[in-house]
């Protein structure tokens, strides 16, 4: 009886690495199963989804050529970019917030998340509105990520349909541990 209590004090202690590895699982859980059911049941967010690519960090030091460079060459007016929702960036491991909206509330500078499929994965992709168009009264898409030289293959004419939400907030570093298991499963 006493190697069980003592097993669970070292477990508990939060000073070693086993027990801050069990805290970071528990902390982990509770989000995934408790905190984030939670907002879904008890408001209006529609989805949420964690930062897990560098498409949208603002910190590199090309940002200035692939996206204030890209966005000028395009036509677009500078002093309305920096109106933009989310003109700085969102940094990875942030949690993206996002309300349904109905196609014509999404307008150019726009964050949004839409599901997309690209080498054979299906993923959030959480990009920047670079265009619109509509089709019979079917909207369409074109995203960029700020950080990305220019829209990839899979961000072009995305229907309404496919979107999940516009981003309305962001939550830093709470999508840590997506972006880690994400990153780790690269390597397996």
């Amino acid at each position: 009886m006493m190697d069980k209590k003592k097993a669970l004090r070292y477990l508990f202690s939060g000073e070693n690495i086993y027990s801050i590895l069990f805290y970071v699982i528990v902390l982990y859980l509770i989000i995934t199963y408790v905190a984030i059911p939670s907002v879904y049941a008890f408001s209006s967010v529609s989805y949420i989804s964690a930062v897990v690519s560098g498409s949208m960090v603002h910190s590199y030091p090309s940002i200035q050529l692939t996206y204030y460079d890209w966005l000028q060459s395009h036509g677009y007016n500078m002093s309305q970019v920096s109106s933009w929702p989310f003109s700085g960036g969102i940094p990875i491991g942030s949690i993206a917030v996002a309300y349904k909206v109905q196609p014509p509330q999404i307008k150019i500078g726009d964050v949004i998340i839409y599901r997309a499929t690209y080498n054979g994965v299906t993923e959030d992709i959480i990009h920047r509105v670079v265009n619109e168009t509509i089709v019979n009264g079917t909207y369409y898409y074109t995203t960029k990520g700020d950080a990305n030289p220019y829209s990839l293959p899979f961000e072009f004419n995305i229907p309404y349909g496919r979107v999940v939400g516009r981003v309305n907030s962001i939550i830093p570093y709470l999508g840590y541990p997506k972006y880690l298991f994400n990153t780790m499963a690269n390597y397996i």
